[in-house]
């Protein structure tokens, strides 16, 4: 019995052993379809590249981790485009061996590739090419061989887009450099007016035509343009010719300020294409810009000013003040439930939760519908109503006056007053009025 116990254990290990052996070997069929990879190396091991497609050759180093062009031009590399041909190179494989000799490289037009990447690895001094020749007659495929190796292969016909780059392709294209986190204002100058914009307490003002807050989705988006807009091509490189391009008197100027630094993108007048000539201030290089991103830059001061009179979320409101001529409600959400809103004044109670969350849906709903630069003939001076909502950290206060039936509006800090909808604001009075009744609006 025991000698039965011994085998049958040893027979158990055994089988473990080989299994956990097997678990890791290849299949037959997996084996079969393995690839050799064309280079035994990893792309962040290069720090050298030469790329010779489309009738130039790039040269490229790396730095502290940061490609950079040192031929035929000095500038930035696009990290991204960069990477393309790293990690496509260092991933290469051999989809299937043609000639393990060639001996006519004309036929694979390999005599003369289409595109020839060297490259040089970490420590290393041995410099590898990889020379890319004509298509398969499929389509699918690439020859392709190693200058160090007489096999001709063939490789995935799609990496070509990766590989066939110029120096323009190669090269860094941001038209302006700035820090997107840190811009704490924006200053547009165009034939027709100059448009003034300054970043503060979270929120974006206008100070230049008029002192009024500004649409802060309308300023981010132009930013976020700015911040990745691209070159669509290089025009000159010394910036010696720059009345031929309306640039020694730029129709346009953009300044991006963050801090004590400013990025400056300077406009001329249109090319042939149909885009338009711009330089960096901080450069010498000329190049050209798409006109779309020119449109943005010469848009309207009006559609920079905000429509939404407050920009508070009524679930994020956590008091609301209303003061009238002989009246004031003031609300806020209860520190025990802070779902739940009460009444401080006029006097301490409930408050109907459906009629604060229709005011609150009244308040936030508010748009100018028109704006004036006069204050004369507003009802300002004597207001029907002041609204002033807290989220806990900031208040937007607006005050509200009437002539005849219309009603005016004014922002906190706003210069310029503008209209809203008399139908919304007398529903919304209707409200205050019934949350400041003592007796009215509670379940």
């Amino acid at each position: 019995m025991r000698s039965t116990l011994l085998l049958l254990t040893l027979a158990a290990a055994l089988a473990a052993y080989a299994y956990f052996i097997e678990a890791d070997r290849p299949s037959r069929i997996e084996a079969e379809n393995a690839k050799d990879r064309v280079f035994n190396m990893e792309s962040v091991d290069l720090v050298e590249l030469e790329v010779t497609a489309s009738g130039d050759q790039t040269v490229l180093r790396k730095t502290d981790g940061i490609w950079n062009i040192i031929e035929p031009v000095r500038t930035k590399a696009d990290g991204i485009e960069v990477s393309g041909i790293t990690t496509g190179v260092s991933a290469l494989e051999v989809e299937r061996v043609v000639q393990d000799i060639a001996d006519d490289l004309d036929r694979f037009g390999l005599a003369d590739p289409t595109v020839e990447i060297a490259f040089k690895a970490e420590g290393e001094d041995r410099v590898i090419r990889l020379l890319l020749g004509n298509q398969t007659s499929t389509g699918g495929h690439l020859y392709a061989m190693r200058s160090d190796d007489p096999r001709v292969f063939l490789v995935d016909a799609y990496l070509q887009s990766s590989f066939d780059l110029t120096t323009f392709d190669l090269r860094d294209k941001a038209i302006v450099e700035f820090d997107r986190d840190d811009v704490d204002r924006l200053s547009l100058t165009t034939p027709t007016h100059t448009v003034k914009l300054v970043h503060a307490d979270g929120v974006w003002h206008l100070e230049e035509p008029w002192k009024i807050r500004a649409s802060s989705n309308t300023v981010n988006a132009l930013l976020t343009k700015l911040d990745t807009a691209r070159m669509q091509a290089v025009i000159e490189t010394d910036g010696a010719n720059l009345d031929a391009y309306g640039l020694a008197a730029p129709l346009v100027s953009a300044v991006v300020g963050a801090g004590s630094t400013e990025a400056i993108l300077l406009v001329g007048t249109n090319t042939d294409n149909g885009n338009s000539y711009a330089r960096d201030a901080a450069r010498s290089l000329l190049f050209t810009v798409e006109n779309s991103l020119v449109d943005d830059l010469t848009r309207s001061p009006e559609d920079y000013r905000q429509a939404e009179l407050f920009t508070f979320n009524p679930t994020t409101t956590t008091r609301l003040e209303i003061e009238q001529p002989e009246a004031r409600l003031v609300i806020t959400k209860s520190e025990v439930t802070p779902f739940v809103w009460q009444r401080l004044e006029p006097l301490p109670g409930e408050v109907d939760q459906g009629t604060v969350s229709e005011l609150l849906a009244g308040l936030v709903s508010f748009r100018a519908e028109r704006f004036t630069t006069s204050l004369e003939n507003t009802g300002l001076d004597a207001p029907t109503a002041t609204v002033t909502m807290f989220d806990g950290k900031r208040e937007e206060r607006v005050t509200f006056g009437r002539s005849a039936d219309v009603i005016y509006t004014l922002a906190n800090r706003d210069e310029v007053a503008s209209t809203i909808e008399t139908a919304i604001f007398e529903e919304v009075m209707t409200a205050v009025a019934t949350l400041s009744n003592n007796d009215e609006g509670l379940p």
